[in-house]
């Protein structure tokens, strides 16, 4: 769990209608009943509080600070958040973390979660407050919305994809600023500027240029839409930001390798690799 808070916050993500600035920051809280609902939780769903875990049941209200969903293969969740501002849904080996749940001094809600790997997409009203925020935080930093549709992925090494479907988002690293309009998506490396936005895709095509044998291992080289997620035998790997992959994966005994593609919005593709 340590590891959660050992990430430098360098990349921000607003809505079209919010400013990122140190005004935006309550310096001070306001101690409130505030919670995130466990929804339709499908299969391995695991709620960690403290030292304890337990299945993450449908109903469970989550209100601590450190409290943690886990999804494990195949297994999927939704959490609502209170007041019906919106629904974060968690694709299967992700980590999701509360960072806060309270209300600033000027009387809005403030919601920030963390992923350290894996895909959530959020979708989130228009907030009525001025001061409300609610924020997903990745090894690369923090993503902020005020009423949007979109979604995040975030591989391994911190790189974080995302695709806008409605609204506007805008993705901060580095000083520098990009607007991701509905209908694109961008790409943040940590330690680098946003990449510039481009239409969005939502492809989860896996293009294979080499799959050889070599004793009891596969090379697998190729190439996805660089915002994607991709695995093999349901363990990610990382992907160079032009999408390029080269890996070797253990030969099973069938020789068919098990791959999947998801990109941001959640969008997921299963392959099954014939070894020749």
């Amino acid at each position: 769990m340590k590891n959660f808070w050992a990430y430098q916050f360098i990349f921000v993500l607003t809505a079209l209608v919010s400013t990122v600035n140190a005004s935006s920051a309550d310096p001070l809280r306001v101690k409130v009943n505030r919670w995130l609902e466990v929804r339709r939780p499908v299969g391995q769903v695991i709620y960690v509080n403290g030292q304890k875990s337990q299945p993450a049941k449908n109903g469970l209200r989550i209100q601590s600070v450190g409290d943690t969903i886990i999804t494990k293969q195949g297994s999927s969740a939704v959490l609502a958040m209170d007041i019906g501002t919106g629904f974060i849904n968690i694709a299967e080996n992700t980590i999701v973390t509360v960072n806060r749940l309270d209300k600033g001094t000027g009387g809005g809600r403030v919601t920030q979660l963390q992923v350290k790997s894996g895909q959530v997409r959020m979708q989130i009203r228009r907030l009525t407050h001025d001061t409300s925020r609610v924020e997903i935080s990745t090894p690369a930093g923090v993503a902020g919305v005020r009423g949007t549709e979109f979604g995040v992925s975030v591989q391994d090494n911190g790189k974080t994809g995302v695709g806008t479907k409605e609204g506007s988002v805008s993705t901060s690293a580095q000083g520098k600023t990009v607007l991701v309009n509905a209908g694109f998506q961008n790409l943040t490396i940590p330690g680098k500027s946003p990449s510039p936005p481009v239409p969005l895709q939502d492809n989860p095509r896996l293009n294979i240029r080499q799959l050889v044998a070599n004793g009891n291992q596969v090379r697998i080289v190729g190439n996805v839409d660089p915002v994607n997620l991709v695995k093999f035998f349901q363990k990610s790997i990382n992907i160079d930001e032009a999408g390029n992959f080269d890996v070797n994966v253990p030969l099973p005994p069938n020789r068919q390798v098990e791959a999947e593609v998801i990109t941001p919005l959640g969008t997921q593709q299963p392959y099954q690799l014939v070894v020749p």
